[in-house]
């Protein structure tokens, strides 16, 4: 199971890293619509939110990476945390 523990937080990395590049695109898309949301968000009228929340929209796949390893984490606890033979999920053949 110590080795399953790896797989399921790289599914969990892999799953949130697609959807911050999704919601970039979403974002992206938005931009190059006419609406110039990140753009006016840029220049002085927001002022230092605005920059953060650009910094934010950089980093949302990584953000994302980070959620979904944090979200197995919590979700499959139980799985992940029990060690050895026949103390953690078992498959039709394994006798049990």
């Amino acid at each position: 199971m110590d080795n399953m523990k790896y797989f399921y937080y790289g599914f969990g990395g892999f799953i949130g890293f697609v959807c911050g590049m999704f919601l970039q695109i979403i974002f992206y898309a938005v931009e190059k619509s006419g609406n110039r949301i990140l753009t006016e968000m840029g220049r002085g009228d927001y002022g230092v939110l605005g920059q953060g929340l650009l910094v934010l929209y950089d980093g949302l796949p990584y953000i994302g990476i980070v959620l979904g390893v944090v979200l197995v984490r919590v979700m499959f606890k139980k799985d992940i945390e029990k060690e050895g033979p026949g103390k953690g999920n078992s498959a039709p053949g394994d006798g049990k």
